[in-house]
């Protein structure tokens, strides 16, 4: 399987906006939905990095990060944005079904840290309810602690998560 992860231009990222659009709505409600392609293209203009994974030139995952000076004004973005003067925050990250437990979202993760190599500090939230276990599981093995949790007006809840150090557990 020949893999190619590689960060995305903003201008290159509207070559790849359906595909990164589609695959973040089959992964949802572990990822938020977005409403349209719009809403797509507003956070990769806000965004810091934008990573794909591709397997034979098809996008089989991705990342969209924010770092601490971006005009995002999500409610789990400013949780870090107030406790932390400098991050990477991961807003969302999604793998097609099909390459899960592969290996692939840690290479991701990896590829991030080489990218962004000088902040300290990575977070994330993931859902706690509806309970998304696998992605709790792949933060800790990755050296993710929890700072927090919300719970929203429509019952979903969230945990704040934190890497400060962003090393690898193996």
């Amino acid at each position: 399987m020949d893999t190619e992860i590689r960060s995305l231009s903003k201008k290159e990222s509207s070559l790849y906006l359906d595909s990164i659009y589609k695959l973040n709505q089959e992964n949802t409600p572990e990822v938020g939905s977005l409403e349209n392609i719009d809403h797509l293209k507003s956070l990769i203009s806000m965004s810091d990095i934008v990573i794909i994974a591709a397997v034979e030139k098809k996008i089989v995952g991705f990342m969209i990060c924010m770092s601490e000076d971006s005009e995002y004004a999500s409610q789990n973005y400013l949780f870090f944005l107030k406790k932390y003067s400098s991050f990477t925050y991961i807003d969302r990250i999604a793998i097609n079904n099909k390459f899960r437990n592969s290996g692939l979202g840690s290479k991701i993760y990896r590829y991030l840290q080489m990218q962004d190599s000088t902040r300290n500090r990575v977070c994330c939230e993931v859902n706690i309810k509806p309970l998304n276990q696998p992605s709790l599981n792949f933060h800790q093995k990755h050296g993710f602690v929890s700072v927090g949790e919300k719970t929203f007006e429509d019952g979903h809840a969230v945990r704040y998560l934190l890497n400060e150090f962003f090393k690898t557990k193996n």
